[in-house]
């Protein structure tokens, strides 16, 4: 058994079906910035802690900083130790990181090494994972066949996905990944989203848990505030195309159920973010409708007067479109059946 392992290691015990756990010893704030996917965090150096000590570091008090992290890290030590024991009995490997494989995760590494308990190490760290996952993004994109979902906002092209994916059809939900859905409404009551790093190791780990056929919805190249890989757009733009239809009643009351759940103030911020494109007066319009809760006008007017003339897609003869009723799971299944025979 290997104690000091690499990112592609990771990735082979998903392949053999082999349990891990991942610790990520960096402090909080690091964690919550970017991580490896499943990992969970066991800070050696909280915020503060980390605070203090890099600025005796930066400072050349490199043995007081030392002497501190010592301090600091000691009090956590029991229950980090019963932790990790417990880890240790529960899957087949269990992996520490730090930012770069360095003093975090080695210090403990060799102390439970010591021990004889038997933990693996990231060699490089979040880093090196990083490093992995820019290296073979772009192949691993270039691995799949795309069919992507397209259509007119409010058609249901995320429900339907979702639908797919209980069926065991593979999916890749980017407006999941990202937590935006994609519009000036994008983020109403949602949670903030992941940083850019952050998404690119979704994306990594959702393909790679894909089959070869792979449905997705059309985007944009960004989502909010995550930007798609140039690679990753130009696959989607010269992949096949499903056009996904339905009628403008179903649409707005879709909308209402899917993206109108967040405060007034959230949706009249949403509609500020479109005073570059429609005019105060109308925007002012659809205040006084958002006071009244007449939010199905809104939604209609925002429709017909701008998403479907500004969003408007030139699709090719070849396309296949579809309409969004209780026949679409069974008609795409026989499109999927076409593309296997042909």
């Amino acid at each position: 058994m290997k104690f000091e392992i690499n990112p592609e290691d990771l990735f082979e015990y998903k392949r053999r079906n082999e349990t891990f756990k991942l610790i990520d010893m960096r402090s909080e704030g690091e964690f919550e910035d970017f991580k490896i996917p499943s990992a969970i965090n066991f800070p050696i150096l909280d915020n503060e802690e980390r605070k203090i000590v890099g600025t005796l570091f930066d400072n050349g008090q490199i043995d007081k900083a030392k002497s501190l992290s010592v301090h600091y890290a000691a009090s956590k030590l029991p229950d980090f130790f019963d932790k990790i024991l417990n880890y240790v009995r529960e899957y087949d490997h269990v992996v520490l990181y730090c930012a770069r494989g360095g003093y975090r995760s080695t210090v403990f590494f060799n102390f439970l090494k010591g021990l004889g308990i038997s933990v693996e190490k990231l060699v490089g760290g979040y880093k090196s994972y990083r490093k992995y996952i820019r290296d073979n993004l772009e192949d691993l994109i270039a691995s799949k066949t795309f069919i992507v979902l397209h259509g007119k906002t409010g058609v249901g092209k995320t429900e339907i996905l979702h639908t797919l994916q209980e069926n065991g059809i593979s999916i890749l939900d980017l407006e999941g990944l990202a937590n935006h859905r994609g519009s000036s409404f994008g983020s109403l009551g949602l949670d903030h989203q992941p940083s850019q790093k952050q998404f690119e190791s979704l994306l990594f780990n959702s393909l790679l848990n894909s089959d070869e056929l792979v449905f997705l919805e059309g985007e944009s190249s960004r989502i909010g505030n995550i930007l798609l890989p140039k690679f990753l757009c130009e696959k989607m733009s010269s992949s096949i195309n499903l056009v996904i239809e339905d009628s403008i009643e179903n649409r707005v009351e879709r909308i209402k159920r899917d993206y109108v759940n967040g405060t007034e103030a959230e949706i009249n911020s949403a509609l500020d973010n479109l005073s570059k494109y429609i005019s105060q007066n109308r925007i002012e319009l659809y205040r006084n409708h958002v006071l009244e809760n007449d939010l199905d006008f809104v939604i209609k007017d925002l429709i017909l007067n701008y998403y479907d003339s500004n969003y408007a897609i030139n699709y090719y003869p070849t396309d296949l479109h579809l309409s969004n009723d209780e026949n679409i799971l069974e008609a795409i299944k026989n499109f999927i059946a076409d593309k296997k025979m042909n």
